[in-house]
């Protein structure tokens, strides 16, 4: 029996390989995606699954011990397992890889940590692989789990040590450059008709040897690890600059946002087990019980205010502070007009009764005061006056316009180095928030009355770029190669279904550059140190291959 690799071409394992290629767990892979979405634009890359991947990954490993057996004397009894490492690696991955794992990073979900819960009877909560499995779950196609009955006691704990970085091993697969990226980037540069020299991975794999614990390199390697970076460059310019493929993890990770929001802030399971495919997370997420759901948000109404009369304010004795906040709040005339409880139209100023109340607390580093008076909400925080809405989200909806290619339209992206921002931008109420306050800017503009924005972080951290720091053999001192990346990107939507993908038009064509100009000083407000704009489309111009 044989695989007839893209890359490769035959490929043959012994018999333990072969044992574990056909279990449940790894054929599992063949329905789960390499790439982080079911890419509309990037068609090549669209479908290509992790299981070719992980097949890959054991070639080059397998390939790699056949011409380094020498180097590998005294951990001879363990090269087994490094195949085996290779080609589970991604198991304990959940659907849609990257953008479900960006989505459980506050939980500390780690998938190389998850293969080892995957091996016990129990798979713990918040551990890599998530929700709890028993060994008589079915985890696909009603089969169950078989690799913890195939794999010894002693060969899990290696396998699990290598994927997770704590073995000898782990440096050839966990690394800035190693068999699971190598072939990684020129898979999916082939899928994507990205050319290179198609013997580039095999010959990085044979050069590739470890001394002690470090990784060393035959120097005939040189050219294709320059190869390896350029090629990685262009792949992730597509993956991470294509604003339809922006756009597309931006409306998955949203309506899990949405779903999953419950989840998170009781702390309860996701009802997303390890072994779901993309196909069983999208039909969950179409299928919500709850096909709409409110989500507090922030309507932005003064931006600044006088924050000096507030701190006044709450230095005053606790018997004056109630009349003097009243007198305060009333006396601002708003950006935003509102309507006022009990009153028909909208008016420039709040209007609170005489019993309202109000609350202060410390909240991201800022003193809030929190109004309530007759079942509105309004919020002090720094010098920003907002009043609290609920929105309405369906995540259904969303799910639907992403499978179909309704895709939002991307305004723009913006890429900053301040990284720091990354986190409000994760955390989903934060962000929520900071949506809020920009729509309530620009929907001052009566052209942009209607407009519903939508953002989306993407850390480019070693992704674009990643410098290599190459030990060639006979060498004393590491050589370098490339640069590291290190920006924050900021896609920015329009979410209205009429300015969807599916009209073939460009929205508000007549006013987007003005509308630009008012995201784009936004952000320049928003985050430390100068912001830059990604000219739309220009990873195509310079790295994408005409072909008539």
């Amino acid at each position: 029996m044989y695989i007839y690799d893209a890359l490769y071409g035959k490929v043959e394992f012994p018999s333990f390989v072969w044992r574990c290629i056909l279990t449940p767990e790894v054929q599992r892979l063949r329905e789960v995606r390499l790439c982080n979405i079911n890419s509309l634009c990037i068609t090549g890359s669209a479908n290509t699954n992790r299981f070719e991947h992980s097949v890959g990954t054991a070639f080059l490993a397998e390939y790699n011990v056949l011409h380094n057996k020498d180097k590998y004397v005294n951990h001879c009894h363990e090269l087994d397992e490094l195949v085996l490492a290779s080609l589970l690696h991604d198991v304990a991955n959940g659907p849609f890889g990257h953008s479900y794992e960006y989505l459980r990073e506050k939980e500390g979900f780690v998938p190389e940590k998850g293969l080892k819960n995957i091996f016990s009877s129990v798979v713990e909560f918040g551990q890599g692989a998530t929700g709890y499995s028993t060994p008589y779950e079915k985890v696909f196609f009603g089969q169950l789990r078989s690799l913890t009955g195939i794999l010894s006691e002693s060969q899990k704990q290696t396998i699990s040590d290598i994927i997770g970085g704590n073995h000898y091993f782990s440096k050839l697969l966990v690394n800035n450059i190693d068999f699971d990226n190598i072939d990684n980037v020129f898979r999916m540069a082939y899928h994507m008709g990205i050319p290179f020299p198609i013997e580039a991975p095999i010959e990085l794999a044979k050069s590739m040897y470890l001394v002690g614990e470090q990784v060393v390199y035959r120097k005939s390697a040189e050219k294709y690890l320059h190869c390896w970076y350029e090629t990685r460059k262009k792949v992730y310019k597509f993956l991470l600059l294509n604003p339809q493929e922006f756009a597309g993890k931006y409306m998955l990770s949203e309506a899990m946002d949405i779903s999953f929001q419950d989840k998170f802030q009781n702390n309860t399971q996701f009802g997303v087990k390890w072994y779901y495919t993309d196909f069983q997370l999208l039909e969950m997420l179409s299928n919500d019980d709850q096909k709409e759901k409110w989500i507090d948000g922030y309507q932005l109404l003064k931006n600044p205010i006088d924050i000096d009369q507030v701190e006044c304010i709450r230095n005053l004795p606790k018997t004056d502070q109630t009349t003097a906040l009243k007198s305060f709040v009333e006396s601002i005339e708003l950006t935003t007009p509102i309507k006022n409880r009990g009153k028909s139209g909208n008016s420039r100023n709040i209007e609170l009764s005489d019993s309202f109340t109000y609350e202060t607390k410390e909240e991201n580093g800022e003193s809030e005061v929190l109004i309530h008076d007759r079942g509105m909400h309004f919020v002090i925080q720094g010098e920003k006056l907002f009043k609290k809405v609920r929105v309405k989200y369906n995540p259904s909806q969303i799910i639907s316009r992403l499978v179909c290619g309704d895709l939002y339209d991307c305004l723009m992206i913006v890429k900053s180095k301040d990284l720091s921002k990354y986190s409000w931008f994760l955390d989903y109420e934060r962000r929520i928030g900071i949506e809020n306050e920009l729509e309530s800017i620009i929907r001052s503009n009566k052209d942009f009355r209607s407009l519903n924005i939508g953002i989306h972080p993407i850390l480019d951290k070693n992704k674009t770029e990643r410098k290599l720091e190459v030990l060639y053999e006979g060498e004393d001192s590491p050589s370098t190669i490339g640069v590291s990346s290190n920006d924050l990107l900021l896609g920015v939507f329009l979410k209205n279904e009429p300015y969807g993908l599916k009209h073939a038009k460009t929205p508000l064509a007549k006013h987007r550059e003005e509308l630009k100009l008012q995201v784009l000083n936004f952000f320049s407000k928003l985050l430390d140190g100068a912001i830059d704009v990604v000219n739309l489309y220009e990873e195509v111009d310079e790295y994408g291959c005409k072909r008539y």
